[in-house]
């Protein structure tokens, strides 16, 4: 079965969104795994499966598959008449593991500069992020850079760099929205 790379990327925010609501990814899907199985052998339909094997997809590209869950991912790979070989074939990760360091997290962010709409330096967005991340403080946390060209940002458009922060449980991450780009914080 091949997964398409969009639909990875969909299953991604949808999953993402979780955190929005206060709920763990990882818990989340593997309730949800248990349950399409179940639907799959009550009812047959291969659909359950394919949407099982999405949801493994997109934990293992944000960096959240989970090693004692492995028999169940294995479970439904057979179900769907796959592996799990081929299946990680479609599912390489795109989330990066970083180690919460003022140096880690200051190439996460690019320029930088403090100014009349984002008051904060790099350096306290920096000192935010690691507090938030030492202290688990749970939410969902934005911060946005808004650039413009040669000061005049009123008849040039002006480009933004919006980045997310999200702590739920024993998930975090930081994600770079304007790139698409997703980092798995190791505590």
């Amino acid at each position: 079965m091949k997964i398409q790379e969009n639909d990875i990327i969909s299953m991604v925010y949808t999953l993402e969104i979780l955190s929005c609501k206060g709920l763990t990814i990882r818990e989340t899907v593997h309730k949800s795994l248990v349950r399409l199985k179940e639907w799959y052998e009550q009812l047959g339909e291969k659909a359950y499966l394919e949407l099982a094997l999405l949801q493994i997809c997109a934990l293992c590209q944000i960096g959240l598959a989970q090693e004692e869950d492995e028999g169940l991912y294995r479970e439904l790979c057979a179900l769907a008449d796959t592996n799990m070989e081929a299946l990680m074939e479609n599912c390489t990760e795109i989330s990066k593991h970083i180690k919460i360091s003022r140096q880690g997290i200051c190439r996460l962010i690019g320029k930088w500069m403090p100014n009349k709409n984002n008051p904060m330096t790099k350096s306290e967005v920096v000192d935010d992020i690691i507090d938030k991340l030492m202290n688990r403080k749970t939410g969902q946390y934005y911060y946005h850079y808004r650039k413009s060209r040669c000061g005049d940002s009123h008849s040039e458009i002006a480009k933004k760099d919006l980045y997310k922060l999200v702590i739920n449980g024993d998930e975090s991450f930081f994600l770079d929205l304007k790139k698409f780009r997703i980092y798995t914080f190791e505590i």
